[in-house]
């Protein structure tokens, strides 16, 4: 026992003693992408921009990621993105560091920029995600997945070490986000020109458990949900806030209104060796417009997707196929007039790794999109879409 103190103590001054540029890790990735469209006016805001109205090549993301363990007890990582849906200027994605309070470093406390705990699939980076773009009815919960935050995390040695498999192992995990998680956050999603004007922060919780089965396999499952206030701020002029009324009894302008938004997600993932699924359906309360009455209101949403995929090895060569089918209906509170929604899509394809770092997926969707806003009452749109993207890893 006091040899393995005195071995734990000289790896603590060791770690200490060393400069801390020579602990962080450099690392990223790049993706470019191309489509062929039947219908150019069917478009999805919240997906890249390949997939409605911009032709040709486009660069989806220029990752770089700078992260390490700056002390024995604090991690910091750091990322940016110089071509975000072809726009080649920088933005901020990430930037926080976790302190952590035990000598197992099981639980810790997350301060910045970083991905808010709801939903498998925006928690997943769009590095390992198989599926070109993640899921309208997940994604549509948070824009951008992050936001400025403070949050807790607890996760015991052999869960971290799961989560880590899961990675490492090529089965399209998420990371590790705990295997408990609270936090509080702005609300007005991240990179936001919107400040947090309503004195009152997001709420959200996380419950995952992975578990290895018998024979080498892994299954997860997971609880999410958020609570808070949102303010609408891409806004129509004449749209109303919907029984929100002013001194004189007229219903409010939304812009600027507050609306609820609350969520509650579960997710189950059966990890593909060689066969999976992953799957998430969730329901909330959140602003959408109504064409009828030319408002903002509080309405119910709910919408879910399921993948089944592959994980089979051809030679060197590492496949993954899929097929994605998704459902959403409720409004999308960060697009123009909190868009009413009411979409499906199926997707099929591939991702082919012939050789690490080098990726190229090829995918091919028929979606039918209707939503409505001030400027587009009625817009249904239906259409093919073929895609590809090529991805290295560095």
């Amino acid at each position: 026992h006091r040899v393995d103190r005195r071995q734990r103590q000289m790896c603590i001054r060791d770690s200490s003693d060393t400069p801390w540029y020579k602990k962080l890790k450099i690392n990223g990735y790049m993706q470019f992408r191309m489509n062929l469209k039947t219908n150019p006016d069917m478009e999805c805001e919240q997906c890249d921009a390949t997939y409605g109205g911009q032709e040709g090549f486009m660069i989806r993301r220029m990752r770089l990621k700078v992260s390490g363990f700056i002390h024995p007890k604090m991690y910091f990582y750091f990322q940016t993105d110089f071509a975000s849906d072809g726009k080649n200027l920088g933005q901020l994605r990430d930037a926080y560091f976790d302190v952590y309070g035990d000598r197992n470093n099981t639980f810790w406390i997350r301060f910045g920029q970083s991905k808010v705990l709801y939903g498998f699939d925006n928690m997943q980076s769009s590095q390992n995600r198989i599926p070109l773009d993640r899921s309208d009815p997940i994604n549509s919960a948070i824009k951008n997945e992050r936001d400025l935050m403070m949050s807790f995390y607890y996760a015991p040695q052999k869960k971290k070490e799961i989560f880590s498999d899961l990675v490492k192992k090529g089965l399209k995990g998420s990371g590790n986000y705990g295997m408990l998680g609270v936090g509080v956050y702005n609300g007005q999603t991240a990179n936001s020109i919107v400040p947090e004007n309503n004195a009152s922060l997001h709420t959200v919780l996380h419950f995952s458990n992975p578990v290895r089965l018998n024979g080498g396999q892994y299954l997860e499952y997971s609880f999410h949900g958020y609570l808070g206030k949102y303010q609408t701020s891409s806004v129509t002029d004449g749209v109303t806030a919907s029984g929100q009324l002013d001194d004189q009894g007229k219903e409010i302008s939304a812009n600027g209104a507050f609306f609820d938004d609350a969520r509650a997600a579960v997710s189950l993932m059966f990890y593909p060796q060689p066969l999976g699924f992953q799957m998430e359906y969730n329901v909330g309360t959140g602003p959408e417009y109504d064409w009828q009455s030319n408002a903002i209101k509080n309405e119910f949403l709910h919408g879910g997707y399921i993948t089944l995929m592959g994980n089979f090895m051809v030679g060197s060569a590492k496949i993954y196929p899929f097929t994605r089918l998704q459902y959403y209906k409720g409004g999308k509170k960060f697009e123009l007039d909190a868009r009413e929604y009411d979409m499906a899509e199926v997707e099929i394809g591939t991702e082919w790794s012939p050789f690490f770092p080098f990726e190229i997926q090829v995918t091919y969707s028929y979606a039918k999109r209707y939503y409505s806003d001030a400027q587009n009452p009625v817009n249904n749109n239906t259409g093919h879409l073929l895609r590809f993207q090529f991805q290295v890893n560095y």
